[in-house]
């Protein structure tokens, strides 16, 4: 896991943990990581974009992205994708659009899941996976 991120990854884990049990739910957890990772973009100054679709692109929808501020066309610094297992379709999403950090955020507590679906990340994609 990047240095840089395990912070991050430590703040979302104690966030997820103080959900009761009886409400945990993969939608419940995946929706908590976005809004989460929408308050650390505020903290580095970008302007986070929600469940955004490049135009004129048939791919899924990214989850969050972080825009600077004040640029025109605005300028994608950082884009996240979130779900338990990593997905094809959206990892096609990400390579769609011209950014420098392209994250993958996965939840599962199963590794042995993940571990496979690694398979679809390239070079240009950091993965996060809050439980390794």
């Amino acid at each position: 896991m990047n240095e840089k991120l395990k912070p991050l990854a430590q703040a979302i884990r104690a966030a997820l943990d103080e959900i009761p049990p009886a409400l945990k739910q993969d939608e419940v957890a995946r929706q908590t990581i976005i809004c989460l990772l929408s308050q650390a973009l505020k903290q580095m100054g970008l302007i986070p974009v929600p469940s955004w679709k490049p135009p004129r692109s048939t791919r899924e929808r990214l989850d969050l992205v972080g825009v600077k501020p004040g640029t025109h066309p605005p300028e994608i610094s950082i884009a996240f994708a979130v779900d338990a297992l990593v997905d094809l379709p959206k990892v096609k999403a990400m390579d769609w659009v011209d950014c420098p950090d392209k994250v993958f955020v996965t939840f599962s507590e199963r590794l042995d899941k993940i571990k496979p679906t690694t398979f679809f990340l390239g070079p240009a994609h950091t993965h996060l996976n809050l439980y390794e």
